[in-house]
């Protein structure tokens, strides 16, 4: 995966006013990367690569260690991208382009879900309708705030975005190591960044494009992902709330649940359309029930895909 991103790397397009740099961490002992690394820098003379190592394992250090390599080497802006995507020739282009016009702190573009070629299985082949719709309406979601106005609105998150490291060194911003093993560490970074001031925008031409292993398409692995991502979100918004906790997380379970059985028993007359909503209901009342339990989970312990 990491081969084919920085393949499509040294694809990119990039005018006379940008100067290209790669930093590329791996969070284990550094031995991993050392080939396609080293393949990049020969047939890429034009643009460096730094190969970080960061041995302590979690999400949050691996990013914190691109940003500070960044910040102290005095660059203008960050550009973070996932190790299992792709980037399309214009990418970096869109984004500084409308980083520039907009004159934003932090700026998104959209990202493209795609499966290989082998054929799917019959859950596999449902779960990737979901996922698939679900991606399509969101770049539609994001489409209409910015040509409606709201484009401050737009969900922005680490796998797509620019960021103007001025407003970062000013803040002193970083990403939060409560979030190390569990997720959620860029809906938080985004929101103290939003906090903090800064004026987000979104590049709607600055493509990449995320393969979806086929692991991920399994209805198991949403349910946890679903979970997961709830239980995040339970602790941020109920700790040191016991109140409002009991109030209003059962309700929401509860509910969950039921949306959960509802969309499932409507899957076998919507064509399995509604399968993998009803798996993103059910995670979630259990990410709910699970926060009320105490229950906390380190998911970015171990990684999928190669």
């Amino acid at each position: 995966m990491v081969a084919d991103l920085l393949d499509s790397v040294g694809r990119l397009e990039a005018g006379d006013d940008l100067e290209l740099t790669v930093i590329l961490v791996e969070n284990g002992d550094g031995t991993a990367l050392l080939r396609p690394v080293a393949n990049f820098a020969a047939a890429h003379e034009r643009i460096r690569i730094h190969h970080l190592v960061e041995p302590r394992l979690g999400i949050v250090f691996a990013r914190n260690a691109a940003l500070e390599f960044a910040i102290n080497s005095d660059f203008d802006s960050l550009a973070f991208v996932d190790d299992d995507e792709v980037v399309a020739p214009r990418w970096l282009v869109e984004l500084s382009a409308e980083q520039r016009g907009g004159n934003h702190d932090i700026t998104g573009g959209p990202v493209e879900a795609f499966i290989g070629p082998s054929p799917l299985g019959y859950w596999e082949a449902l779960v990737w309708k979901g996922l698939s719709s679900r991606s399509r309406h969101n770049q539609k979601t994001a489409e209409d705030r910015k040509t409606g106005g709201r484009e401050a609105d737009v969900v922005i998150s680490t796998n797509n975005c620019l960021v103007s490291l001025p407003f970062v060194r000013k803040v002193g911003l970083l990403f939060n190591e409560q979030y190390n093993l569990t997720g959620g560490e860029d809906t938080r970074f985004f929101r103290d960044a939003t906090r903090l001031g800064a004026r987000t925008g979104w590049a709607p031409k600055a493509v990449v494009s995320e393969e979806i292993v086929r692991e991920r398409l399994a209805p198991s692995y949403q349910l946890r992902r679903a979970r997961d991502h709830a239980l995040v979100s339970f602790y941020d918004k109920f700790e040191g709330r016991p109140v409002r906790k009991w109030l209003r997380a059962p309700v929401s379970a509860v509910f969950k649940l039921l949306a959960g059985c509802g969309l499932l028993l409507l899957a076998p007359v919507t064509s399995g359309a509604t399968f993998f909503n009803s798996l993103r209901a059910f995670g979630e009342a259990a990410g709910r029930a699970q926060g009320l339990m105490g229950i906390k989970r380190k998911p970015y312990a171990r990684t999928t895909g190669n």
